[in-house]
């Protein structure tokens, strides 16, 4: 089935997004829009109604996040490169010994 284009409304930080995605892509945008609310929300509490400061502060923890586990999983998949490599290195030397 093609994925077609559905428009949906956001709303972050009280300000009303209009945008038009894929349908399958459709729960992640809402996801994302109520993970980017929890974190305005929390430094809100910390910084107070600064704007541009909170959401910005919101944006980082966010990207931060995303890097750090974009990150683990590169790492997670050359260490199991490394392991494959261990195995078949410890296979070749027992058909040799």
């Amino acid at each position: 089935m093609e994925d077609r284009n559905v428009g949906i409304n956001l709303i972050i930080d009280g300000m009303s997004f209009s945008l038009t995605v894929l349908a399958s892509e459709e729960p992640y945008y809402r996801k994302a829009a109520r993970l980017l609310n929890d974190n305005i929300v929390l430094y809100k509490q910390q910084f107070g109604e600064a704007g541009v400061r909170v959401i910005t502060m919101a944006a980082l923890d966010i990207a931060l996040k995303h890097v750090k586990q974009r990150d683990d999983v590169g790492l997670s998949e050359t260490l199991h490169i490394i392991n494959d490599l261990s195995h078949l290195l410890d296979d070749t030397l027992a058909k040799k010994g």
